[in-house]
């Protein structure tokens, strides 16, 4: 039964059967994904590791050239392998707990607009993210990817808010993995 946009669940059907997993590459967001693998397991969900990556800035010269600028080429070549060992970690946590998994890197300077898009694109049914839990000025001032996308999306999502604990184990798990935090 559906109505608007309430939709009714069936029985024996995956509340979710695809998660949009957005890393930033920081240990909060690595122990985030870390409960995203895990709730993908006990839903029998695949998951979707995404990273996006600010577009590359042309320079402005004022005076002068700066040294050694990257061309736009070796910008991306360089983003893309520092996020696939990012989103390889995360890969190799859902390997090891036999979720399926994705991992998608995009080039996007609107990190909030780029996970709802790859959401849509991939057909998730979930954004499973963390957040730093900030409030009042510095909210205002730094912004929250989370409250973004929140604001963005048209899927329901899951905004976790890690342990100092479960920080320092994915720290643990990146450093193993030769992934700086």
């Amino acid at each position: 039964m559906v109505s608007g946009n309430v939709v009714a669940l069936e029985k024996g059907r995956p509340l979710s059967e695809s998660v949009l997993v957005p890393s930033d590459g920081s240990a909060l967001s690595m122990a985030a994904a870390l409960k995203a693998v895990e709730y993908a397991r006990r839903m029998k969900a695949r998951i979707v590791a995404f990273h996006a990556i600010p577009a590359y800035q042309y320079p402005v010269y004022v005076e002068g050239m700066p040294f050694e600028y990257p061309s736009e080429a070796d910008y991306e070549t360089q983003c893309r392998a520092i996020a696939a060992r990012y989103l390889g970690v995360i890969a190799a946590a859902a390997a090891a707990q036999g979720v399926p998994v994705g991992t998608r890197i995009e080039f996007n300077s609107a990190p909030a607009q780029a996970i709802v898009d790859a959401a849509r694109r991939e057909g998730c049914s979930l954004i499973f993210m963390g957040s730093h839990g900030r409030s009042g000025l510095s909210r205002v001032f730094l912004g929250s990817i989370a409250l973004k996308t929140l604001t963005l999306a048209h899927i329901p999502v899951l905004v976790d808010r890690p342990t100092p604990e479960e920080i320092s184990r994915a720290e643990e798990l990146m450093g193993q993995s030769a992934v700086e935090p």
